[in-house]
């Protein structure tokens, strides 16, 4: 009987043995799976890491390839037109500045650009010189010499009616300060106050005394341009009288 119970004991420690050992072969098998199965993603990725590297070196190669082509390109392209990289390159700056000028003068009102009308037109010449070079054949420049010649040509429409259009209403002293000094140093006018006296002579039928102009009175502005004869008589005479007046108030009284 006791024999029997101590087989019976050994049967079953044997069998929980035999249990933990299966156990322990199925994680190992586990382990073992997992293990496999990301060595094989490693390796996949390893060779898709290789297809790209190789892709990466063939781009390489292909793009310098295809920066000769266009070095030797250019270079043909230079020589048709007879210039530099350099001298393109200082072209679009040319381009550049006169694009903002003519810009900035097609945004004022009409009377601010007659105003201006000398230095509109001395833009003239540089259009013309951007015009004649062969560089506006150029696809990089074309359309933008164009634009610049099409925008330049309004201005010089706008400008022509300056003579018909450009005059100033009078406002009030207290509330302009306006009088033929204060009116000729505006920058919209003259921007100098000494051309008062064109403003006084091309409205001697308004003013009959320079130091006296009324609100509301509606001015002919005349083109700026330096003093006429007629305007610097005008002038020497207003400031003789004035002279006599200021000796006559300086006498004594008998």
């Amino acid at each position: 009987m006791k024999r029997l119970s101590v087989l019976a004991v050994v049967a079953m420690v044997f069998a929980i043995s035999s249990v933990a050992s299966a156990q322990e072969e199925m994680k190992l098998d586990d382990w073992q799976a997992q293990m496999t199965s990301l060595t094989a993603q490693r390796d996949s990725l390893k060779n898709v890491l290789s297809g790209l590297n190789t892709d990466i070196a063939n781009l390489k190669n292909e793009l310098a390839s295809l920066d000769q082509q266009y070095q030797s390109e250019m270079q043909k392209y230079m020589g048709m037109l007879g210039t530099t990289q350099e001298a393109m390159k200082a072209y679009g700056l040319t381009l550049q500045n006169l694009t903002g000028q003519i810009d900035n003068y097609m945004k004022m009102s009409d009377q601010d650009l007659c105003a201006h009308r000398a230095d509109v037109e001395a833009l003239g010449a540089q259009i013309d010189s951007v015009k004649a070079n062969r560089l506006a054949l150029a696809a990089e420049f074309s359309d933008q010499v164009q634009n610049l010649v099409n925008d330049y040509a309004q201005l010089k429409s706008r400008l022509a009616n300056c003579a018909s259009a450009n005059t100033y209403t009078v406002g009030t002293w207290a509330r302009n300060r306006d009088c033929l000094w204060n009116i000729s140093k505006k920058k919209t006018i003259y921007n100098d106050p000494w051309k008062w006296p064109k403003i006084y002579v091309a409205n001697r039928d308004k003013i009959k005394n320079p130091d006296l102009i009324y609100p509301k009175e509606v001015l002919t502005i005349p083109e700026n341009a330096p003093l006429s004869k007629q305007e610097k008589a005008a002038a020497r005479a207003y400031y003789a009288k004035k002279a006599r007046m200021s000796n006559a108030s300086a006498q004594p009284s008998k």
